[in-house]
């Protein structure tokens, strides 16, 4: 597995949603700009508060996916260790994890790769452990098969 093409995924991925992210606050704006010309009274001063909640959310949302972003891009893209550090590409028995940010999973080269991040309680085990190492989680045992 090729991490920085995996890396550029996760990034596309990002960049997919902040845009989506975006476009909703600029119409958000739009409409409240539309709503403030033709509107007047308790009504008005309701949708106002509820388009300016709606709006805070986005804008938090925003937030999110930037610092996942920042954070996607500082990923390495080569394999240093044989151990599992941030980065790295691991093939369980169970599944494929991609030790980056925390992203819906997708499919890479027929495989499904879900993407955690290191802080994830089943990544806290993994992490520093090498190849045929046995982890047990949630009453499951995870073999580390490969480490890309």
């Amino acid at each position: 597995m090729n991490r920085k093409e995996l890396k550029q995924q996760v990034l596309t991925a990002l960049n997919c949603q902040i845009v989506n992210i975006q476009n909703q606050i600029t119409a958000l704006a739009e409409d409240a700009q539309n709503d403030a010309k033709s509107s007047a009274g308790d009504k008005y001063e309701t949708s106002l508060a509820m388009m300016h909640l709606a709006q805070e959310k986005l804008n938090n949302k925003l937030s999110q996916l930037l610092q996942l972003e920042h954070s996607a891009k500082q990923l390495p893209e080569e394999k240093t260790l044989n151990k599992v550090t941030l980065g790295s590409v691991v093939k369980t028995n169970y599944a494929v994890f991609y030790i980056s940010v925390p992203i819906q999973s997708f499919v890479y080269q027929n495989k499904t790769i879900i993407c955690v991040s290191v802080q994830a309680p089943l990544i806290q085990q993994i992490l520093n452990k090498e190849i045929h190492s046995e982890i047990n989680f949630n009453n499951l045992t995870y073999k580390i098969l490969e480490i890309f």
